[in-house]
This record gives structure tokens, sequence and C-alpha cells, in this order.
């Protein structure tokens, strides 16, 4: 059985455009090819204050009632808001560095893609920051965070001087100042070659023989992975024991390989995982074997 299609997160329609968006702005505040992608000076071209602080109640007196129930009952696991009214964004500091820069991408997203000018405020949470939102609005801001903080094209380029793994994903990751898994995302975006990646978080169960479960969350692929196994069977659950799962016991990346069935047919696959502390990513490479006549030219 192939990989259900809703487990696959895809890019929003309106990419061409939010693509355009960002890179008018990285040029308008000359930080193209600046790493990593200097926020602040992305603020101040686009003329919107960032506040690290949630605003207080004299911002509660000027939302609707029920905006302001909205922004009560979520105000424990807020990331962000953004508020078009006043071209403000209010961040609260994180813990996370290479998270709070993610956050401040994604509200400066809501500001300045022009058909978000419709709610007055935006209230992000963490369920509403992951990148497969049911909002359109959200993945849009999304998309828009990761194209100013990878750069877009510019990303494409690195990623693609190196080979598939996780050390690759580290050194990216540093220089971009981004999050490993939301770089380990866009590294296989970005892949000419036939990559895919897949997150999967523990569940709350044991099986029959004691064993912790984990669960596929998400799926991505190259437009290679995509176009060629389209009808993978990934494993919907992990069990301890599985060595996918060591990297999560021995805390450092393993890699190995293992045969899938595509449409029927074994295929053979390397494959590289990572436990980050609280999902396991795990990293497919399939590069076809080379013909006889490939292997004398390149000999």
């Amino acid at each position: 059985m192939a990989l259900p299609k809703q487990k696959i997160v895809v890019r929003p329609e309106s990419e061409p455009r939010l693509s355009e968006f960002a890179q008018k702005l990285l040029r308008r505040a000359d930080a193209t090819g600046v790493l990593p992608t200097p926020l602040d000076r992305l603020f101040e071209i686009a003329k919107v204050t960032n506040i690290a602080e949630l605003p207080d109640e004299s911002f509660l007196r000027t939302l609707s009632d029920k905006a302001k129930g909205i922004f009560k009952s979520a105000k424990q696991k807020l990331r962000g808001i953004a508020d078009l009214r006043q071209r403000a964004t209010y961040i609260p500091r994180d813990s996370n560095p290479a998270r709070e820069r993610f956050v401040r991408a994604h509200e400066l997203g809501h500001q300045v893609i022009p058909w978000h000018d419709i709610d007055p405020t935006y209230l992000d949470n963490s369920e509403s920051l992951s990148p497969d939102a049911k909002a359109t609005f959200e993945q849009e801001a999304n998309f828009f965070g990761a194209e100013i903080i990878f750069q877009g094209p510019g990303f494409r380029t690195l990623a693609r001087d190196y080979q598939p793994s996780f050390d690759a994903v580290f050194v990216l990751s540093d220089q971009h100042a981004a999050s490993k898994q939301s770089t380990a995302w866009r590294f296989v975006e970005e892949q000419d070659e036939a990559v895919a990646l897949m997150q999967y978080y523990p569940g709350n169960a044991i099986d029959e023989n004691g064993n912790y479960v984990l669960n596929l969350w998400r799926a991505v692929g190259s437009p290679t992975f995509t176009q060629r196994y389209a009808g993978i069977d990934i494993p919907r659950t992990l069990r301890t024991g599985d060595a996918w799962v060591a990297a999560r016991d021995i805390e450092r990346t393993c890699d190995g390989t293992d045969k899938l069935f595509v449409d029927g047919r074994e295929v053979t696959f390397k494959w590289y995982t990572w436990w980050n502390g609280y999902t396991l990513l795990v990293l497919l490479r399939h590069k076809p074997r080379l013909s006889v006549v490939g292997e004398i030219l390149r000999s």
C-alpha cells in the first residue's frame, strides 16, 4: 500500500508569487546571499515593528470579543501575533533561537503577503505553525518564512553541492541559523536526486511485546523521488529493535540499507536516521546502479 497522500506535505498553490515577494524583499534589504538572513533588516525595510514580548491588557482592549477570547484561550501556547493594524509582530522569547527566527519570518509573511490583509490579527500557536497546516494563510506564511530564511534558489544550489546525509543537513542548518529539522525538510525538497524524508513521533501505546511504538507523522520526497517511487510502501509504525530506531537509543546518526516495496517490487534504499530528542527523522536515498557503459566512462 502506498504512502497515504494526506501525509505528504505539498507547497501552497501560490508558491510562485510567494517566492517572488520573498526575493523582492531580500533584494530591497540587500540581503541576498547574506547568511544567516538578517531578519532585522527585512523588518526594517518592510516597515514592520518586531516586539519581543506579547502585548498586555491594553492590546486586548483593542480586540473584538471573539479575537479576545481566542487570544486568552491560546495564550499559553502562543508563539506569535501579526497585528496588521499596527504593522507590528509580537513574539515572545524562545529558548530555541532557530525556532524563534522561524516564527519571526512566519509573522513577517502575514504582514507582507498582500491578500493576508483581511483579519486584523493572526494568533499563531504550535499547531498552526505546522508545515501541513490546514489554513491556507498559515501554509503560505510558513512557506514565505522558509523562503527568506533559506533564500530560495540560493539554498537549492548549496544543497545540491552535498551528497544527501544528515551531516550535510547539519552544516546547512548552522549556515542558515535554522533548525535541523526544517533544514532537512528543505534539503530534501530541493534535491535533484531521489531522496525522501519521513518523521516519526512516539505513540502513547506499547505493543503486546512491551515495545514502544513510533508512528509516521509526515513525509516529503524530492521531485525525482516522487516521480519514480510514488507507490513506495513506507512503514507506518516503528518499534523498539527496528534498525531505524537505533538512532534514538544510541543518540547519534545511523545508516544502513533496506529493501522496501515499490508497486509490488523490491527496491534497495540507503537510509540515514537521526533522533532530535522528540522525533525520529529518516532520510531515504536511492541512486540507481550505473550501466556498464556508465561505469567504464567514470573509471
